[in-house]
């Protein structure tokens, strides 16, 4: 609504208060003096935000901006949660577009706020957390999106896959429902030692030969051509190449990453892999509509899955004598 639009539905009494936001947090990093922090400004004649002034102290603000970026405050109010609806009625009574600009914003900073307490509290559950991996395609009727880049969020009993930075689940798998997890891959880092000897190496060589081509000058301009060249081709030939797959029982899914090596990867998730395993244990291998007294896998059989597992990677050595030992004492 526009001001003159206010006038008129006051003066016909049909005009009703809008509710004033909750005071916004006010970091102490953003009280200072000089211009005022402002929460919206962009093509607004006013707005509101806060500041430092000298004699008042820190201050609500309600201010009026000029075209050229200019800002004189008209208002100034305690920086209380009374100040704070001083200056919101100031500024809604004096410009009800800047008003609305001002409400817009500061719905945004709560929403941000929620969404950054909820990824806090998903960390606290996280048991591992694999940040970024590319969704390299899979089988089943997935909702994840090829060469998009999703966080895998190992919790105590789920696995999470979700789009980097967020907290909401795109894809949600109950441990029980988890046929496999399988990392694979190859780690081509090289040490610094080894790419310092192949630069210098390379560099020597440039440096003779611009000694033989050019003489002294082409002695230092070879060096540094040739050992620039070498650092960067050992640069770019190095990195690691992990794919993560994950298996449920009517999917499949393929994640890459390139920033860890595998072995790294399957220390991550060491603990995740075991919760699996477990919950894979548990499971019923019969449907309920079968008799309930059916003998489940016998000692023998057990023991064989654990070692396929463990001859696959999926289990750890230390891992493997835990299960096992775990299912030799239920016998």
């Amino acid at each position: 609504m526009t001001q003159d639009g206010i006038k008129d539905a006051r003066e016909s009494g049909e005009y009703s208060q809008p509710p004033i936001p909750a005071m916004p947090a006010v970091p102490a990093s953003q009280v200072y003096r000089g211009r005022p922090r402002l929460l919206a400004e962009s093509q607004l004649r006013h707005s509101l935000g806060w500041q430092d002034e000298k004699s008042a102290g820190p201050s609500f603000v309600v201010v009026r901006l000029s075209r050229l970026g200019q800002v004189k405050v008209v208002s100034r109010f305690p920086l209380t949660a009374q100040g704070w609806e001083s200056a919101w009625q100031t500024l809604s009574d004096l410009d009800a577009d800047a008003a609305a600009a001002v409400s817009a914003q500061l719905a945004k900073m709560a929403a941000r706020r929620s969404a950054s307490a909820t990824l806090a509290e998903l960390d606290a559950r996280t048991m591992s957390r694999l940040p970024s991996m590319t969704y390299n395609g899979g089988s089943g009727d997935s909702p994840l999106v090829r060469d998009k880049s999703y966080d895998l969020r190992f919790l105590g009993d789920r696995l999470l896959v979700g789009l980097t930075g967020s907290a909401t689940p795109v894809v949600e798998l109950p441990y029980h429902d988890v046929e496999a997890v399988q990392v694979s891959g190859s780690d081509r880092s090289r040490s610094s030692g080894e790419t310092l000897a192949v630069t210098l190496s390379v560099g020597l060589l440039g440096a003779l030969l611009g000694l033989i081509v050019l003489g002294f000058a082409g002695l230092i301009l070879g060096g540094l051509i040739f050992g620039s060249i070498a650092a960067v081709a050992m640069a770019s030939g190095t990195g690691a190449k992990t794919t993560v797959r994950i298996r449920s029982q009517d999917a499949e899914f393929f994640f890459l990453n390139t920033e860890k090596a595998p072995d790294a990867v399957r220390i991550e998730l060491s603990a995740p892999l075991t919760a699996i395993e477990v919950a894979r244990l548990a499971r019923p291998t019969e449907s309920s509509a079968q008799p309930a007294d059916r003998a489940p896998d016998s000692i023998p059989d057990q023991l064989t899955k654990l070692a396929s597992l463990l001859a696959d990677g999926v289990l750890s050595q230390e891992e493997f004598e835990r299960l096992k030992a775990k299912v030799i004492a239920q016998s």
